[in-house]
């Protein structure tokens, strides 16, 4: 059975209605807000006192409700979303009302709204979700952990511009780019659009940002339209809860903005609004020079970086087949990787290798025709038809004497790497031929105080690799 885990802010449990995270909970009242602010606007134009002071009462206490439940969440995103759905709200709303002088002085639907958000206002501080939101600009982690994890999508996503495919996104940023003195956990990249950019890559996030633009600009609002504003801000506040966590790929959560972005349509198909050639025009326009911005924000982070990669296919997706530093020597190091000998966080390990040892690391298929071969575990007995000048065993698996031996007539050297702990045999195994007939053809290096699992005694291995 599957454990609901639950988070906190600080000692105060975070409600999540069910939702795995928070955050995706949070996204719900920020985009009901603004809907719910139109109710409230709505109710003043009862014409029957008996009716309004009830609808009043009513659409307050929803209002207030989902506010209290959004901050209950602690999700900064869906307050910053919830508070930009407002903000556009009132900010059109003043500017309509903007020729009305008498407006702020007479108009008591202005004061009740104005007390309403001192509510809301009070309710967020109360709580202590603005201040962590205000303190978070300086010294909170998980807000520093995000920028930098943006722009290394952003490298990502420039040097590799097909993508790394569904569900990579996260696994390939900490293989890859994470700094290595970093061991934060990431599943996406924190971000719904960069998740996409980064998994689908520039072709589908170009084609998906101009039909946006071209939506966003053919269902605008004209004034009086108080309905299709509100609309518009409750797609405005899904869009900026995604900024900072990713929500969108929740498909609950697309009930409600789906369920806008149909009425927005109805309304502008009554209005016969036609898709111009210059809309068209504009939004391809805009979106590729978003695009354009956004690939050159990450190729200016790809050239201060120390390593080089270069992309490929290995297991069915698009991932690293070479890394390279800035300063190699000019040797190529075939990697035959084999995870139970390093565990699930091997390119760290192999990019670590790659700049203290100043060597170019060759992966997939590209990884026997490389000058030197490293093979490790099971990956040694996948080392036919290699032409290395000199092998690497690392905790090889136990095969048969006339394997061993054939190994000897690919390499001038083969170098064994064992563990000192013997957990299943391999190294008596390799003792015993290193020991035998093949003596003078193996060469034994033994790790202090590890078993199969070598990660540990990694820089070991470096300093090994460096005297070969």
């Amino acid at each position: 059975m599957e454990t609901q885990i639950e988070y906190y802010y600080g000692e105060t449990l975070r409600w999540s209605f069910g939702f795995e995270n928070p955050n995706k909970a949070a996204v719900i009242f920020a985009c009901a807000i603004p809907l719910l602010w139109y109710l409230w606007q709505s109710s003043w134009k009862i014409n029957k006192l008996w009716l309004r002071v009830p609808a009043l009462l009513l659409s307050a206490g929803l209002l207030a409700g989902a506010w209290y439940c959004l901050i209950m969440t602690y999700s900064r995103g869906g307050l910053v979303a919830a508070a930009a759905a407002l903000a556009y709200l009132l900010v059109i709303t003043l500017w309509q009302a903007r020729k009305r002088s008498t407006f702020f002085r007479r108009d008591i639907r202005m004061w009740f709204s104005g007390l309403l958000l001192c509510v809301l206002i009070g309710g967020t501080l109360w709580n202590g979700l603005g201040a962590r939101s205000i303190s978070a600009l300086d010294n909170d982690r998980s807000v520093g952990n995000r920028f930098e994890l943006w722009g290394s999508a952003l490298q990502m996503a420039a040097e590799n511009p097909r993508g790394f495919g569904s569900g990579k996104s996260g696994a390939q940023y900490m293989q890859w780019y994470q700094p290595l003195d970093r061991d934060e956990r990431y599943r996406t990249m924190v971000n719904s659009y960069l998740t996409f950019l980064v998994e689908q890559g520039w072709l589908f996030s170009l084609g998906i940002l101009a039909a946006f633009i071209l939506f966003w600009n053919w269902t605008r609002a004209e004034e009086g339209q108080a309905f299709v504003m509100a609309l518009r801000a409750s797609l405005l506040a899904f869009l900026c809860a995604a900024v900072f966590s990713t929500t969108m790929e929740e498909i609950r959560l697309w009930i409600l903005p789906v369920s806008v972005a149909f009425l927005l349509i109805i309304v502008s198909l009554r209005k016969r609004r036609n898709l111009e050639r210059r809309s068209l025009f504009g939004a391809a326009s805009l979106a590729i020079l978003g695009c354009v911005t956004l690939y050159m924000i990450g190729m200016v982070k790809s050239r201060s970086d120390s390593l080089l990669r270069e992309f490929g296919r290995i297991g069915g997706h698009q991932t690293v087949i070479s890394v390279e530093p800035l300063n190699a020597v000019g040797r190529t190091l075939g990697c035959v990787l084999d995870e139970r000998i390093v565990g699930d966080q091997y390119a760290r390990l192999l990019r670590e290798m790659a700049m203290k040892a100043k060597v170019r690391i060759l992966l997939g298929d590209n990884a026997k025709s490389a000058d030197h071969i490293l093979a490790m575990g099971q990956g040694v007995s996948h080392l036919s038809n290699s032409s290395a000048s000199s092998l690497w065993l690392l905790v090889p698996e136990v095969m048969g004497t006339d394997d061993a031996a054939a190994l000897t007539k690919r390499a001038k050297t083969v170098v064994i790497i064992l563990p000192e702990i013997d957990e299943d045999g391999r190294v008596g195994f390799w003792e015993e031929i290193s020991n035998g007939s093949l003596k003078e053809h193996f060469k034994v290096h033994t790790l202090s105080a590890v078993g199969n699992r070598v990660d540990w005694a990694w820089f070991e291995i470096i300093e090994i690799i460096k005297a070969g």
